[in-house]
């Protein structure tokens, strides 16, 4: 049984005599024990998506199913009692900042009027689980951007939740911090096999971390799949734009090396044919892009590469602006294709 599957729904406000269409016919099955990400720019509608979940935000036409219950079916009573099920961590993170460490991981163990001696027991647990046994005294003004998370992902699992939603969870940390946060949501869903929800900005969170992705742009999906499907054939212009924009000029220092030209000779190749190609776990070994250039006789220039973690492998990038003569173009692109690469055309400009 799915952990959620949204069908057809649909999300409008009224504001100030206007209609707005937050969410249009929308349609997705996040399955139990996944890691589901939820990709958008802001204003794309994914945090008004990720409240339809479990009925924070009802929606205006549609079904939310979570493990089979149809949420619009469930009296107050019923949804108060499903969402402890359905347990959720913010940006900046909600802690009641008059209560300690301890108290704020007991807090929901509390309204479910649970023993104190368990919920102290419980929390310390947690804390454990989380890393911050040592602070369970402190306070959260005394911590770090990354230790209220922490506490944050504990509190939420101290209702015993079957689905933990993320809503930019990582938006407001550093990136090492960032880092050291997903690892430890990777860590909760391999032990307690909760399915994860990741409501994100930043492709390189649904890299890290997510087996599936939903991407949303103007309140409609325009693409899903697998993040490794996804990333190697994006199939959407939002789904091209996102990847593009979390690709880093440079790369390594062998292919910073191999860079010829920077801001004049992409100027120069504005209107020539560029391709974004992908490695394989075949073609990574071989130096594909020396073996071409001494093949054909003609330079290749590379205007952006990387190395990327996607879904737990190491994927190569690289966006190439190739020689101007068409049949060339195409030789090179076959060739490309019989190494093993996967090939898609980009269109603009790379920056």
């Amino acid at each position: 049984m799915p952990a959620i599957t949204v069908t057809h729904l649909t999300k409008t406000f009224h504001q100030k005599g206007q209609t707005v269409e937050a969410l249009k016919d929308i349609s997705l099955t996040i399955e139990t024990g996944d890691i589901y990400g939820i990709i958008g720019m802001s204003g794309a509608g994914k945090s008004t998506l990720v409240r339809c979940f479990n009925y924070l935000e009802k929606p205006t036409s549609g079904e939310v199913c979570v493990e089979g219950k149809n949420l619009g079916t469930l009296n107050e009573k019923q949804l108060r009692t499903e969402r402890t099920n359905i347990a959720m961590i913010f940006q900046h993170f909600n802690l009641l900042m008059q209560k300690s460490v301890l108290d704020n991981v007991c807090f929901p163990m509390q309204l479910q009027r649970k023993k104190k001696k368990e919920t102290r027991q419980r929390a310390m647990e947690l804390l454990k689980t989380v890393g911050l046994e040592e602070k369970a005294n402190a306070y959260p003004a005394q911590l770090s951007g990354g230790q209220k998370q922490r506490v944050a992902i504990a509190r939420a699992l101290a209702s015993e939740p079957n689905i933990l939603l993320c809503d930019e969870a990582t938006s407001a940390l550093d990136p090492q911090t960032t880092a050291s946060i997903l690892a430890l949501l990777k860590e909760i869903n391999r032990k307690f096999g909760i399915t994860i929800v990741i409501i994100t900005h930043q492709m390189s969170v649904i890299r890290e971390i997510c087996s599936h992705v939903a991407i949303i742009e103007k309140g409609s999906l325009v693409e899903s799949g697998t993040v490794e499907e996804i990333f190697a054939h994006p199939k959407s212009v939002a789904g091209r734009e996102l990847i593009l924009k979390d690709l880093p000029e440079g790369g390594t220092a062998e292919i910073q090396g191999e860079w010829q030209g920077e801001r004049r000779q992409r100027e120069r190749l504005a209107g020539d044919k560029k391709l974004r190609i992908v490695f394989s776990e075949n073609s990574a070994f071989e130096p594909v892009i020396a073996n071409m250039v001494l093949k054909f006789g003609a330079p290749v220039n590379i205007l952006r590469a990387d190395t990327k973690n996607v879904a737990g492998v190491a994927k190569g990038e690289m966006i190439l602006g190739l020689p101007q003569e068409k049949n060339l173009q195409r030789e090179m692109e076959r060739y490309l294709w019989e190494k093993g690469l996967e090939i898609e055309e980009v269109t603009g400009d790379v920056e």
